[in-house]
């Protein structure tokens, strides 16, 4: 609902156009900088359905999302967001037509739609975790997508390094074959995982596939961003939670997730394995929330989102 006359709340919203999924995040930023999530929605509209490097996005892909994102940009409105931002990350990034895509996507949903590089996307998902659990001990951030994985290695505000890799659960979904070994080739071009172990880094996931498995390990009946939120997960445990997905599908789980859920979670278990940790923490905070928060700093407002749900 609206916020209260006389709050001096300021509502902004971020519209996340990714890859599987679009999602939006309303927040109300008081005086004191405290950040409250006022509004959370999903759809899965696919974009990177069918999307091969180079080629034009799927047109039935574009229209789904293009009113994913109109839809979600005028709730957050009527909710009395003051600014709402939005970005698009991997397949919109791999596209032909991606640039033109969010070009119209600005014209439609009367929104900037910012196109994320992969590095940029990396940057926000290390300080999303950053910020959500703060500490100076290294971390790798792993921020499984649709289309891509991005993974940072840190510690405190440092970045060390960053990669974003062509594997992510759509895509593995739809290309099929030997899913751990497409991502194993893939983490075989980079020496961040390696890197990441000889520092002892702690492994925190955000994401849909870390959330969504997450919230099946918790035996949630809805989707608790709160509980989920700082969740561990035992690497030996994410086949099993994966491939119970699709009986979750009409409860805690968009069905969407849970047919690309297999994927997601072989790729977080490889990176996990690869780095030589036994369990991965669970950050409900991810790209969208780094993004909102430079946003609103641009705007002079400086928002505290580490208590999100109180």
């Amino acid at each position: 609902m609206p916020d209260p006359a006389g709050s001096g709340a300021f509502l902004a919203s971020a519209v996340d156009v990714g890859s599987n999924t679009v999602l939006l995040l309303t927040v109300g930023v008081r005086p004191d900088g405290h950040a409250t999530a006022r509004d959370a929605a999903l759809a899965t509209t696919r974009l990177g359905a069918g999307l091969r490097d180079g080629a034009p996005l799927d047109g039935a892909a574009r229209a789904r999302t293009r009113d994913a994102v109109v839809a979600m940009t005028r709730r957050a409105r009527a909710l009395g967001a003051r600014r709402v931002w939005a970005f698009a990350t991997g397949a919109a990034r791999r596209a032909s037509d991606g640039r033109i895509f969010a070009t119209e996507l600005e014209r439609d949903a009367g929104c900037s739609v910012e196109l994320l590089s992969g590095e940029k996307e990396a940057a926000l998902a290390y300080a999303a975790v950053r910020h959500a659990f703060d500490g100076a001990a290294a971390l790798l951030a792993v921020d499984v997508g649709g289309a891509t994985t991005e993974l940072t290695l840190g510690r405190g505000d440092a970045i060390e390094g960053m990669v974003s890799l062509p594997v992510g659960a759509l895509v593995l979904t739809e290309r099929g074959g030997d899913t751990a070994a497409l991502v194993d080739a893939a983490l075989a071009g980079t020496e961040l995982p390696a890197r990441a172990r000889a520092r002892g880094a702690a492994v925190i996931a955000s994401g849909g596939t870390a959330t969504a498995l997450a919230a099946l390990d918790l035996g949630l009946p809805a989707y608790d961003s709160a509980r989920v939120h700082g969740h561990v997960l035992a690497v030996e445990r994410l086949a099993a939670l994966a491939a119970a997905a699709h009986d979750a599908a009409d409860g805690v789980l968009d069905p969407g997730r849970a047919r690309v859920l297999p994927a997601g979670a072989c790729v977080l278990e490889r990176v996990a394995r690869a780095v030589g940790v036994a369990t991965v923490r669970v950050s409900d905070h991810g790209v969208r929330h780094a993004f909102l928060r430079q946003r609103l700093a641009a705007e002079g407002v400086d928002a505290d989102m580490r208590a999100l749900w109180d």
